[in-house]
């Protein structure tokens, strides 16, 4: 009776302690930190630097405080390199992950590091003047301009990149509710403001009605703004314009806004006039089909699996017949015995402990002594 009690309380234990987890939670963070991964890095080279190729539509890229410690106070200062530069000319260093950024040539080894050259690629001009630097290459994030992980942030909170900044915000700092439902896009509170045009098309937003201090509703997807004059005639000019197709309406509160689908981008007018535009505004890359971050990731993970399945391949050709089929024959003897050992753990919500895990390979590794003997012949008679 004493001992089935304790068993009971264990059991109680385990399910009321935060800090253990069941297996299947166990596998599913170890496969979304696989896929990021992948998806962030996969499309990369980690031995050719990048900085051939031009200014990439989009790479991952890395900012390095040791080689330049002058960044942590000046985002100009500051300096990108690509994922290949990271491990051979800046391993062991302070760098900062900054996620992918557009049109960017790497600067490993120009004049930003005075006192390096990039060890995979020596012939680079001075600098690139197509670059554009921000907080992030600080390490700094958002409108608090703090670095993540924040060890002094009490708060967990999600960041949230802007599509056309490329800064990251905490979604407490957005100034607007982020949308319950699954979003593609955002668009941050200071690039609707800079870029005036969106405010026309935030009718193909997610952005929800926000309170006003007049304790009235404003419905950021419908609402108009009373107009000047001069905003009049430009509307006039806009509805004379030849295939202007840019929204009459715009909306009257200016928040941050977020995008379903990526889609959205097709809406924007394509006018001459508008072209020319977001040409003088440096968002032409919204109507880029190649632009948005998820294709790019889509494209890291295809690559990643395809290396993979590489390496598998040239592990296995240099295998002889016996050693292949020695090697697959134990690989499913495992993967079914650890399968049908875990499946137990995952059916009954029980958190697998590392004697667990022993005890296993223990009876495994009895099990094989029993069986070979002797020596298994590496050729066929």
């Amino acid at each position: 009776m004493s001992e089935g009690n304790e068993n009971e309380s264990v059991e109680i234990d385990e399910e009321n302690d935060p800090s253990i987890i069941t297996l299947n939670e166990v596998l599913e963070i170890e496969n979304e930190f696989m896929e990021n991964t992948a998806a962030v890095l996969g499309a990369a080279s980690d031995k050719v630097c990048s900085y051939a190729e031009g200014y990439l539509k989009r790479q991952a890229l890395y900012s390095c405080l040791t080689c330049i410690p002058e960044a942590k106070e000046d985002p100009s200062k500051g300096a990108g390199i690509c994922l290949a530069c990271s491990y051979h000319c800046h391993e062991g260093h302070d760098l900062v992950e900054l996620y992918t950024k557009r049109n960017f040539r790497c600067d490993c080894g120009n004049s930003k590091f005075p006192n390096m050259d990039c060890n995979l690629n020596n012939e680079k001009s001075e600098k690139n003047d197509l670059n554009v630097y921000n907080q992030n290459f600080s390490g700094l994030y958002c409108v608090c301009h703090r670095p993540f992980p924040d060890l002094e942030d009490p708060i967990p909170d999600e960041m949230i990149q802007c599509i056309i900044c490329e800064d990251w915000f905490h979604t407490r700092h957005l100034g607007t509710e982020v949308p319950s439902n699954n979003f593609s896009e955002m668009i941050c509170e200071a690039c609707v403001t800079k870029h005036e045009f969106l405010l026309h098309y935030s009718c193909y937003s997610m952005t929800k009605p926000v309170e006003t201090g007049e304790n009235s509703t404003v419905d950021v997807e419908t609402a108009t703004e009373e107009k000047s004059g001069d905003e009049e005639n430009e509307e006039k000019v806009n509805e004379s314009a030849a295939g202007c197709k840019k929204p009459k309406e715009k909306s009257k509160k200016i928040c941050a806004a977020f995008w379903a689908e990526v889609n959205w981008r097709k809406e924007l007018c394509a006018c001459d006039d508008c072209l020319r535009m977001y040409e003088n505004e440096d968002v032409a890359f919204l109507l880029d089909s190649e632009d948005p971050v998820h294709l790019y990731e889509e494209k890291g993970k295809v690559k990643a699996q395809e290396i993979i399945e590489n390496q598998d391949k040239e592990m296995m050709n240099s295998m002889n017949r016996v050693q292949l089929v020695d090697c697959i024959a134990g690989y499913n003897d495992l993967k079914e015995k650890l399968g049908d050992y875990l499946k137990t753990f995952a059916e009954n919500k029980r958190v697998v402990r590392e004697e667990d895990i022993r005890e296993f390979f223990d009876k495994m590794h009895a099990r094989k002594k029993r069986r070979v003997d002797v020596e298994v012949p590496t050729y066929c008679r």
